[in-house]
């Protein structure tokens, strides 16, 4: 996407006084992963290679920020709120996860599916043989406005 492009645009429909809000779980980085997804990141990367897919191709993150973007398009008042919480799931509950992910969906196993749950759910009970999997979830909001 050209974001510095949907920002022009957006600047053109969006009353005064309006604002761009991008909603996410905060950028690459922000918090340090829980140590149960390396596993998850080890059976995914057997199963579909090392590189991130999307569609029928691969992704990677932006390497520019959000906020910077917006800073230099009409909406360069920038604020950024950020939520912590603890998540609790199951180790069904994380496997329906990942399979809720684009790169790591039933589409993209194809015919392996059934061979990754099977595997992603040992290798995660070998990891931890509660069943349940904890991880800080963040929820940010980035705030746009014009000066």
């Amino acid at each position: 996407m050209d974001r510095d492009q949907v920002a022009r645009d957006l600047d053109r429909i969006i009353e005064p006084g309006g604002a761009i809000v991008l909603a996410s779980g905060g950028a690459p980085g922000g918090l340090e992963p829980a140590d149960w997804r390396h596993v998850v990141d080890e059976v995914r990367t057997r199963y579909l290679g090392p590189e991130r897919r999307a569609g029928s191709g691969t992704y990677s993150h932006p390497k520019e920020r959000h906020q910077d973007v917006l800073a230099r398009s009409p909406f360069s008042q920038v604020d950024t709120a950020r939520w912590d919480h603890t998540l609790t799931r199951t180790v069904d509950e994380v496997i329906g996860w990942v399979f809720s992910l684009s790169y790591s969906s039933p589409a993209q196993l194809g015919e392996q599916k059934d061979a990754f749950k099977q595997d992603l759910r040992a290798a995660l009970l070998a990891f931890a043989p509660s069943g349940r999997f904890d991880e800080v979830i963040r929820t940010e909001a980035i705030i746009a406005t014009r000066p």
